[in-house]
């Protein structure tokens, strides 16, 4: 066959030359016009779900937030491979799907069967961004001799993360640990019977005070 093909071109140089020049020609185009990237995409289709749970042991959080959500998310369509890993504080479930899904309709079958389960009050599983095989690539720290715990959070939270997130080709930033800012309001029953007001008065008051409204009369 290929003693024939050499003959063949050797009889019809000129329609040899042509078919030459067109592939090289068609070669060139298809190089200028194909995706190149630093990272090619290679991976499986992955979706992980983090639970930040500050202040829960490692054990509690395997009972009560990761067993529970492997549970529900184990009969997700195309679903391949699960990992999960319980921390201090922290779980976080790795999905793998089948060759060929789409990422986002895979997302939405997660979150889906993510809202069918009842946990803990306050918590909420998210997903990480959708982002290629070269992943989490940075973890940083804030330390400070003058200020404390809480205050490196505020400063994590409204000035370094916000800042991060404006860096070209950053996709998400993770804050993990840290201290949230409360408040605290210890009540006086007696004092309360003195001015004729009840719990739910305080409470309302108080959602009142912190509502958001807008400018303008």
């Amino acid at each position: 066959m290929i003693n024939q093909l050499i003959a063949l071109c050797f009889r019809r140089r000129h329609l040899a030359w042509v078919l030459a020049i067109f592939v090289a020609i068609y070669g060139y185009v298809s190089w200028t016009r194909m995706a190149v990237e630093a990272y090619p995409e290679l991976s499986d289709v992955t979706v992980q779900v983090t639970t930040q749970v500050p202040g829960l042991a490692a054990e509690e959080i395997e009972q009560q937030i990761t067993t529970p959500l492997e549970r529900a998310l184990s009969n997700t369509p195309g679903l391949v491979t699960v990992r999960s890993s319980s921390t201090f504080a922290l779980s976080l479930i790795t999905l793998v799907f089948q060759d060929g899904t789409e990422d986002y309709w895979v997302r939405q079958r997660v979150l889906e069967r993510i809202n069918s389960v009842t946990l803990p009050p306050g918590i909420q599983p998210g997903l990480d961004p959708v982002s290629g095989p070269a992943g989490e690539i940075y973890r940083y720290t804030l330390e400070s001799d003058t200020k404390n715990l809480m205050e490196l959070s505020e400063i994590q939270r409204w000035i370094v993360i916000p800042a991060f997130k404006q860096v070209a080709g950053v996709a998400d930033v993770n804050n993990f640990g840290g201290l949230t800012k409360e408040f605290e309001l210890e009540l006086d029953p007696r004092q309360l019977q003195h001015y004729g007001v009840v719990l739910n008065d305080v409470v309302n008051a108080i959602n009142a005070n912190s509502a958001n409204a807008g400018g303008g009369r």
